[in-house]
Formats: structure tokens, sequence, C-alpha cells
């Protein structure tokens, strides 16, 4: 990829914004790349590219919460390992087929993906799971359907290695009903995750040479700032408004991929 597409003043400001108010959201409940993918394509990249990019911010973002968790002894690597593997290999596939895709492919494919998403925005992964914030989680925390485990998470895997927009829903829903952990724990685990196959996922796209880094720095920048924020503030209230602001993003973009706005 040809990495003198320089940013201006106007598209730093727009893509540092976006990566501070995914990186709060993220902090919420998840859904941030519904919005710094919409910010990298108006700034002019490829969608192919834009995904690409975006993992620079994911990655930075996942493993410095992830670290953060685990210093606190929110979860042990032992209780991750049965999600890690069949994710990470499902990744692999998924990023290897959005790197070889036609282009003009994946700008219908992400568009799709993109208003399919929006869906999640207006439902909390416990009015899907349960509540599992109760003393009972830690005693559901065994590996009640392995097969189920393994089938879901290449599958959830899978998607975050193609495209990764709304992983964060899939995953809170897939972790919790399988394993019943609490949601302090199974956020945790979802940055874990999340930070694991996006290495690799990163590393195959930045082989197939789709990766601007500098985009993706200044991303991954406001995407740890946004979670900082986020976790020190837990601002409730602005919920609600963060997620109209979503979906009029996600949906002019969706008409910019299929063609019917410039």
């Amino acid at each position: 990829m040809d990495q003198t597409l320089d940013l201006n003043l106007l598209q730093l400001a727009a893509i540092l914004g976006a990566g501070v108010i995914a990186g709060f959201i993220n902090t919420l409940a998840g859904g941030g790349s519904l919005l710094t993918i919409p910010a990298l394509l108006f700034a002019g990249l490829p969608s192919t590219v834009a995904n690409a990019t975006n993992r620079v911010a994911v990655v930075m973002q996942s493993a410095a919460g992830a670290a953060r968790f685990r210093q606190r002894g929110v979860f042990t690597l032992r209780e991750s390992a049965p999600m890690l593997l069949p994710a990470f290999v499902g990744s692999v596939a998924g990023a290897l087929i959005a790197a070889e895709i036609d282009p003009r492919v994946f700008d219908i494919v992400l568009g799709i993906v993109l208003l399919l998403m929006l869906a999640t925005l207006f439902f909390r992964p416990a009015d899907v799971t349960g509540d599992a914030d109760d003393a009972s989680g830690s005693d559901r925390s065994r590996i009640r359907r392995p097969l189920l485990t393994v089938a879901s998470f290449f599958a959830i895997g899978f998607y975050g290695g193609f495209v990764q927009a709304g992983v964060g829903f899939l995953l809170i829903v897939g972790i919790q009903g399988l394993f019943g952990f609490d949601l302090v724990k199974t956020n945790a685990l979802k940055l874990l995750v999340v930070a694991l196959y996006s290495v690799f996922a990163l590393g195959i796209f930045a082989f197939y040479g789709q990766v601007l880094w500098l985009h993706g720095v200044v991303l991954g920048l406001g995407n740890v700032a946004g979670a900082l924020i986020g976790v020190r503030f837990a601002m409730r209230r602005g919920t609600a408004a963060i997620r109209w602001v979503i979906v009029a993003a996600v949906v002019l973009t969706a008409l910019k991929l299929f063609g019917v706005v410039g």
C-alpha cells in the first residue's frame, strides 16, 4: 500500500476525535469500530485499507485494557484458554479472506455488516444472556458445552478477523452465555481475546501492505485516551446520544460504500 497518503489537519482531528469517542464507547459496551472505520473511510482510505488500519488502534486499546485488568487480578490465563485458540484460528481465516477480497465486493459487504451491527447498539448483552452480575457467576465458570464453545469462538474470531466492527458485543454474549462470568470479568476477557487475535490479524494485513501506520497510530492514541476517560468517569447518561451519533455515521458510510453518496 502506498504510504504517501498524508494526513491534513482536518483529517487528523477527525481521526483522533473518532478514536477518543470510540475508546469511550468501548468502555461502556462496545462497537467503537462502527465509528472509527467510517472516520477512516471519510479520510479517504479505501474500505479494505480502513478495515486493516483500524486494527492498529484495536491492538493498542485492547492490549492496554487487558493488561490493566490482568494486573488487578480480574482474570487468569487459564480461564481464557478455552476461548483463545478457536478465536485465534478463526481470526486468521477471516483476515486472510478480507486481505484477498476484491475491494468492490468488500465495499458492499462492509456496508451491509455495518448496518446489521447497528441492531446490537440497541440491546444490552445482559438482556440476551441474563444478568451475570451475581454471586453465583463464579460457580458457573466451567465449560458447559465444549463443542459449542469451540464453534462459537471460531465464528466470532472469524468475524473479528474479517471486519472487527461490533465484535465486542458478540464476545460479551458468548463469554457470558457459555461461561457465566460476571460483566467485569467478561469485559476483561473480551479485551484479552481481541488483543490476541488482532495482533495476528494486523500482521496479515501488514503483510499484504494494507496498513497505513500513521493513521492507525493516531487513531490508537485517541482510542487509549477515550478508554481512560470512560474508565475514570463511567458516564452512562451519554450512552443514548452516543449511539445516535454512531447510527448517523454508519448510515452515511453505508450509503457511501453503496455509491449512493460521494
